[in-house]
């Protein structure tokens, strides 16, 4: 199944024995989490708004470096926090970043329902330029603030963080591999749990994902509905011996988030066009990639020849970590704290220490 292996969603199922001891993660009590919006623009050049989410330690500064998160398909926010003792956001937060999460037009409450055919505009390439606009609202402070969990009522003026890193994972990560080498105003890029050149896609693998379908959602034909029932979640996602039984029923339970169509009708030359920006990248922003052991959509050897394509032509210092004991979305794995302390070990070893390591030095 080629074109399901080289899709990736964000939606995670997860399956574990109930009675094993599950792992903590390090999550500081004191995080502050606000509602942020950010102003961009459609591919029809019309304003929207995206819901986004701001996590912060009190002690956090404009001096503080901010990570952005890019989910992937049939996914969300809800994919960077699944509670408050699980959240990839809230422990990167609490190691001493700024960490920005946001719901791409077309998903959750950016929705792009009330644009007919809109969601075969919303391209990979139309996701990145967002992205951009989200980056710069970011460096400058031009996204608003919310007191309720909705864009309705926001108040101008945000936090500035000049110094910003992105993190992709899955389709996402497909929109962070082409944004250096294009916009070249990150100090450091992650990509996770997908393969983005073309390098990746013909690298010869066992291993093909399973679980994921395109059916055309009923209500909006431009979108498609990648799982149906929490089986499909489950067998596309997850890793069973390294997952964390509970936060199986917070993430794979229907319905499912609509994906559109336009991030996996262009396959081929999306990763075409991410070859090319790979190659501009240059040696100004450093890159690391991740994937899982046992992720069935960016499987080794595919995530091999990525690393081999990169370090043949981005001119970048790029690093591969390898996610212990994972699947596809490593952020409901029990290895997703090692994951983190490893993020921030790389960011920190690249000149992007958070802040309280900045502080120590």
């Amino acid at each position: 199944m080629l074109v399901a292996a080289s899709v990736a969603a964000a939606a995670l199922c997860l399956v574990g024995p109930a009675t094993a001891a599950e792992p903590k993660m390090k999550i500081d009590p004191r995080l502050r989490i606000a509602t942020v919006c950010f102003p961009v623009t459609d591919p029809l050049s019309l304003p929207r708004t995206l819901y986004g989410k701001r996590y912060t330690t009190p002690t956090a500064t404009s001096s503080t470096p901010a990570i952005v998160l890019v989910h992937g398909i049939a996914s969300s926010t809800a994919n960077w926090d699944f509670s408050p003792t699980w959240s990839t956001a809230r422990a990167l937060a609490t190691a001493g970043y700024v960490v920005y999460s946001y719901d791409r037009l077309g998903y959750a409450r950016s929705s792009y329902f009330d644009m007919p055919g809109g969601g075969e505009t919303l391209t990979t390439r139309e996701q990145r330029r967002m992205l951009h606009q989200v980056v710069q609202d970011v460096k400058s402070g031009g996204c608003s603030t919310s007191a309720t969990d909705d864009c309705t009522a926001a108040t101008p003026g945000g936090m500035r963080n000049p110094t910003v890193a992105i993190l992709g994972h899955s389709a996402g990560g497909w929109i962070v591999a082409g944004y250096p080498g294009t916009y070249h105003d990150v100090a450091a890029m992650i990509q996770t749990s997908i393969f983005a050149t073309t390098d990746g896609l013909a690298a010869e693998s066992d291993q093909s994902s399973q679980g994921g379908g395109f059916d055309p959602d009923p209500d909006h034909p431009d979108y498609f509905d990648f799982f149906h029932e929490r089986s499909d979640c489950e067998s596309f996602n997850v890793y069973a011996p390294g997952a964390v039984q509970s936060v199986v029923d917070i993430a794979c339970t229907p319905p499912f988030i609509p994906s559109p169509f336009g991030e996996i009708t262009d396959l081929a030359a999306k990763l075409a066009e991410n070859d090319t920006a790979i190659s501009q990248i240059g040696p100004g922003t450093p890159v690391l990639l991740a994937a899982g052991d046992h992720d069935t959509t960016a499987p080794p050897e595919k995530a091999r020849a990525d690393f081999e394509y990169y370090k043949a032509n981005c001119g970048c210092d790029v690093s591969q970590y390898t996610i212990p004991n994972s699947g596809h979305l490593y952020q409901v794995h029990a290895s997703l704290q090692q994951t983190v302390d490893e993020s921030v070990q790389w960011l920190s070893s690249r000149g992007l220490p958070p802040a309280s390591r900045a502080s120590a030095r």
